[in-house]
């Protein structure tokens, strides 16, 4: 019985793409967690490094090319559990959404600066309380599947942002890179 209750716990993903060890590349994972922060599910891209005639032909788009369309769509697409809303620190892989049906909400600590390089389209802002002391407020960029869908999926982040640190999560997966390219050269 208690199996199948876990089973219907909502699931929240947390995308991060981060330049590689070395500086020459790029390497994202995606955890998917529960309510509560709990990891179900982790999945990292082998890096990719683009040749100089790739950084010279995508320019100024490179990053976002490899985030949204080698790294971020993937991830979620292999992903064993779906998830109610993807989570990520970077505003340009919101535009994951236009290429998977999953609400994408960029994050990060009320006060810290994010870099604004233009505005995006139909994109939802507000901030997030937590009610317990512990948990810092967060502030929020969102793209979501419908109106409706919104204040279910507010609501949602508001839940587990009362159980656990939302932005530490992004803290554990960028750790989980260090180690797993320590311990596996592929992904160094």
């Amino acid at each position: 019985m208690e199996q199948q209750k876990a089973t219907h716990i909502p699931i929240v993903g947390f995308l991060l793409m981060e330049k590689t060890s070395a500086g020459d590349g790029y390497i994202a994972a995606l955890m998917v967690t529960d309510n509560r922060g709990y990891p179900l599910e982790f999945k990292a891209s082998t890096p990719i490094r683009p040749s100089l005639v790739q950084k010279t032909l995508y320019g100024g788009q490179l990053e976002h090319f490899v985030g949204v369309e080698l790294c971020g769509k993937t991830l979620i697409q292999q992903a064993a559990r779906k998830t109610k809303l993807i989570l990520v620190t970077d505003r340009h892989l919101l535009d994951i959404a236009d290429q998977v049906n999953v609400n994408m909400i960029a994050l990060w600590r009320a006060g810290e600066s994010i870099k604004l390089e233009d505005e995006l389209k139909s994109v939802s802002r507000g901030t997030i309380k937590p009610t317990s002391p512990t948990f810092q407020p967060v502030v929020y960029e969102g793209r979501f599947i419908d109106d409706t869908n919104e204040k279910e999926v507010i609501a949602f982040l508001q839940e587990c942002a009362n159980r656990f640190d939302l932005v530490e999560a992004f803290e554990r997966i960028s750790s989980a890179l260090k180690l797993l390219a320590k311990e596996d050269p592929r992904y160094a």
